[in-house]
């Protein structure tokens, strides 16, 4: 467990995905995997999405399906990432795709920070929280735990 800044112990990332009920993972990624996935978007992830990816490759529950890698199709973050990039000239370049919702293209979105957004084409990103481990607590609220 890490300390926040006022002491008190934090679950990590990996912790909090872990005591999700209902979680159906993949096999995590390698090192070598993520260095592959960064160099082909041009960006770096944050420190929370690499343990997460390490851990878990890619996760669903619930109704949020988060991207990893290990995965094909619209859940790996580099094709997802890649095709929204040529779709939309306004996707910010430090960011990456964690959820694609489907319905009128809206997106959950995470910068280089570990910031979350959301996105439409043709709209500026829309700020929801600091960093994935917030993110996740979200996601349980919404699914009503």
């Amino acid at each position: 467990m890490l300390k926040n800044k006022e002491g008190y112990k934090k679950m990590s990332i990996v912790e909090k995905i872990k005591n999700i009920p209902s979680l159906y993972h993949l096999k995590g990624c390698t090192d070598s995997q993520i260095e592959e996935a960064q160099k082909e978007l041009n960006l770096k992830f944050p420190a929370e999405y690499i343990e997460y990816v390490k851990a878990y490759g890619a996760i669903s529950f619930c109704g949020s399906e988060w991207t990893g890698l290990n995965v094909d199709g619209y859940l790996n973050v580099v094709e997802t990432t890649k095709e929204e990039k040529d779709m939309n000239k306004d996707f910010p370049n430090d960011c990456f795709v964690l959820e694609n919702w489907g319905f009128e293209r809206l997106l959950t979105i995470v910068n280089e920070k570990g910031n979350v957004f959301t996105i439409q084409p043709g709209n500026s990103p829309v700020f929801i929280c600091d960093s994935l481990s917030e993110y996740v607590d979200i996601c349980i609220k919404r699914n009503d735990y």
